[in-house]
């Protein structure tokens, strides 16, 4: 599935223009309901799957789009790190081994005044390194994904 970010002059949001393959049955059904609605048919996919995304089963305590709400941000390194601490069942292995990375920088977190051990939950990230430092983690990942373990980063530089 193909998607191209475009921004037209004087738009204020960015849209990703998606690419798919559907049965003519529901292509019929989607342009009907377009005309009953009085919407395009973009119009009608996006709330198609807007409705979707608020039915979507979920095994926790809050909707789905709730947590879809606090998983989205535009920065993707801050977008990532809610997803892995709101929705660990649905990384990759890739993804996964990305955030072992995190969890195992101490740079990345701050510490316990207990016993000076990373805390690892939503509030004790620090986001602002793991965003300063996004492309190197990257790199660093990738450099070291043949490893069988997880090699944690060494000196992540603050944002400052």
């Amino acid at each position: 599935m193909a998607t191209k970010t475009s921004k037209r002059k004087g738009e204020t949001s960015t849209t990703v223009s998606v690419g798919i393959r559907i049965d003519p049955k529901i292509k019929f059904a989607l342009d009907v309901m377009g005309r009953m609605q009085k919407r395009s048919l973009t119009a009608v996919i996006e709330w198609a799957i807007s409705n979707a995304i608020r039915q979507q089963d979920w095994a926790h305590d809050e909707p789905f789009s709730d947590v879809i709400d606090k998983v989205w941000s535009t920065d993707e390194s801050t977008r990532f790190v809610m997803m892995a601490l709101l929705m660990p069942e649905a990384l990759t292995y890739d993804e996964l081994r990305l955030w072992e990375t995190i969890k195992a920088t101490r740079d990345f977190w701050f510490l316990s005044n207990v016993d000076g051990s990373p805390m690892h939950s939503e509030h004790s990230v620090m986001l602002d390194v793991v965003s300063y430092n996004w492309l190197d983690l990257l790199d660093h990942v990738d450099a070291n994904r043949d490893r069988p373990i997880v090699i944690p980063m060494a000196n992540a530089k603050p944002p400052f």
